[in-house]
């Protein structure tokens, strides 16, 4: 994987980041108010000297916060048994998802010409906010003002088409991560997924990137026929474990 010594997990992580970051025995603790799993996780890569105390850290550190004690799990985390070590204390598992990558010429080409083509902004529009909301169902004004943070804290590009379709981009390095694929239910099947897709990725190499990814849930098989058909390959997966409290 293109990833110059970067793992998937750093280069998402990079891309949607944790707001406030925490090394405890080289396992990043990350929070951003319970906005998000990846932003409110540990990112365990690193291997720690005392695996038992950072485990117990990492859950008063959470505690503290009010927030579930979650773990990102991939094949780059340790210790290398880093998930039985969590199945063992009682952490679930929640999200299993393919990390993907394409180059994105090749990904252009794929999706071939479109006849209609998204507006791409350099920040959100209220529009797209709007949308954005909308479909993830978020009303809060506190977990909106975190996701703004969350979304201002990397460069990026915000597609959106007609109202019924939009997706994000964060540029890291020489990347642009995949993030917010949405159409409207009413206009599926339209090939509008395809037109923002490729619009992103052209704007994303006007400004430097060579290579896309992005992640996709295990379960969310029309999302991986689309991905697989712009040339997205599966490089990696991870899912998360989340220790619930009383």
């Amino acid at each position: 994987m293109h990833t110059q010594s970067i793992s998937f997990g750093r280069l998402a992580s990079a891309a949607w980041p944790g707001l406030h970051v925490r090394e405890v025995d080289g396992w990043l603790l990350r929070s951003a108010g319970g906005v998000t799993n990846r932003a409110n996780s540990v990112l365990a890569e690193g291997e720690p000297a005392d695996v038992e105390a950072a485990l117990a850290e990492v859950e008063r550190h959470y505690a503290r916060l009010g927030q579930p004690s979650v773990f990102q799990v991939s094949p780059d985390s340790r210790p290398a048994d880093l998930d039985e070590l969590l199945a063992a204390r009682g952490y679930r598992v929640v999200s299993p998802v393919h990390g993907q990558t394409a180059a994105i010429p090749e990904a252009l080409a794929a999706l071939g010409e479109q006849t209609r083509h998204p507006v791409v902004t350099g920040e959100p529009t209220e529009s797209w906010l709007d949308l954005y909301w909308a479909q993830n169902g978020q009303t809060d004004p506190a977990s909106r003002f975190i996701t703004q943070q969350i979304l201002a804290a990397v460069p990026g590009g915000y597609a959106e088409l007609d109202g019924q379709a939009l997706v994000r981009g964060a540029l890291v390095r020489d990347w642009v991560g995949i993030f917010g694929m949405w159409v409207d239910p009413a206009a599926r099947g339209k090939g509008l997924a395809r037109a923002v897709l490729a619009g992103l990725l052209r704007w994303a190499a006007d400004r430097g990137a060579t290579h896309a990814f992005l992640q996709v849930m295990v379960d969310n098989t029309v999302a991986q026929r689309l991905y697989a058909s712009a040339g997205f390959s599966t490089v990696s997966s991870y899912h998360y474990r989340v220790l619930d409290r009383p």
